[in-house]
């Protein structure tokens, strides 16, 4: 059965500091054997000085750990919201395999500063050309970075209770005000992204349920109550 392999995977901020400390041929040798590990099970060329080997075993144990996710399927969220990072593409590589050492370092030197400083270097043929090739999928893969940062804010943005209680505003019964005015223990704690836990909901009904139950009489999170409402009420 043929193992399966990588078409991308995550590049870190953390690869690109250590390239832009090395010279133009290091930092090829360098890129080579991140593609290399990531890309297949061939052996990595072995580094040629103390600060090449010294390098590689500062990031050696993170592409392991990536591989091994990425391989899996899943994506690496933990390490990637702790580092800047874009996906690298096996286009790249083959695009690597195609120049000298010098030429890959130049390449992946442009690469990183076009996605983590958003400038652009001038370089020489051949590079221009298979960098300019790279350009498009690299400029996709940072349109959603921007739409992800975006969207990620979004999420973080707190429903005021104004919007609570214009969401829940029923003709009779007990408003969200007046729910709030009897729990004074409860705090709204509600993210625009479970603003969808407002619908069909019932203070009244919420109120008596959590009489009923000590473990969420004494609960002051708007969020916990609305995410377990059903529970809370079944019995009301």
């Amino acid at each position: 059965m043929e193992q399966k392999q990588l078409k991308q995977f995550t590049f870190y901020d953390l690869y690109w500091d250590l390239i832009k400390q090395s010279d133009d041929s290091s930092a090829g040798r360098m890129v080579r054997n991140i593609c290399q590990y990531m890309f297949t099970d061939d052996e990595v060329t072995e580094p040629q000085d103390d600060k090449e080997n010294f390098f590689w075993s500062n990031i050696v144990d993170l592409l392991e750990e990536d591989k091994q996710i990425e391989l899996s399927g899943k994506q690496p969220k933990n390490l990637n919201a702790k580092m800047r990072h874009f996906t690298f593409v096996d286009t790249y590589y083959k695009a690597i395999k195609l120049m000298t050492e010098a030429e890959s370092g130049q390449y992946v030197k442009a690469i990183c500063e076009y996605m983590f400083n958003d400038t652009e270097r001038k370089l020489k043929s051949p590079v221009d050309a298979y960098f300019a090739l790279a350009k498009r999928k690299l400029g996709l893969s940072r349109t959603r970075k921007k739409i992800g940062s975006v969207g990620g804010k979004q999420e973080r943005i707190k429903v005021t209770d104004e919007q609570v209680e214009t969401a829940t505003k029923t003709e009779c019964g007990v408003s969200f005000e007046e729910f709030m005015s009897m729990r004074p223990n409860v705090q709204n704690d509600l993210y625009a992204s479970r603003q969808h836990l407002l619908n069909g909901i019932d203070w009244a009904w919420l109120d008596i349920g959590m009489d009923r139950q000590p473990q969420w009489k004494r609960c002051n999170s708007l969020y916990q109550l609305l995410t377990h409402y059903k529970e809370i009420v079944k019995d009301v």
